[in-house]
């Protein structure tokens, strides 16, 4: 890989549904919205959402002042 393949992306969700490929196995689609006007498309199976909202609960977690958590994470 050269350095313009290593090259990070920002890309934002903008909200849009997620679309489901199959039912069963679980696969589907996510777009996220680049700068430069690009789609950069997430694949999703069973785990990866599972993955993410693990990874989303723990960062939101470190929030402080205005933006703590409004949700508790002890069950």
């Amino acid at each position: 890989m050269d350095d313009d393949e290593l090259a990070m992306i920002e890309a934002e969700y903008q909200g849009n549904d997620i679309f489901v490929v199959s039912n069963d196995p679980l696969i589907g689609r996510l777009e996220l919205v680049a700068d430069e006007g690009g789609v950069v498309e997430v694949r999703l199976d069973r785990a990866t959402p599972e993955d993410l909202l693990s990874a989303l609960v723990q960062f939101l977690d470190q929030g402080e002042g205005e933006d703590a958590p409004k949700f508790s994470t002890l069950q």
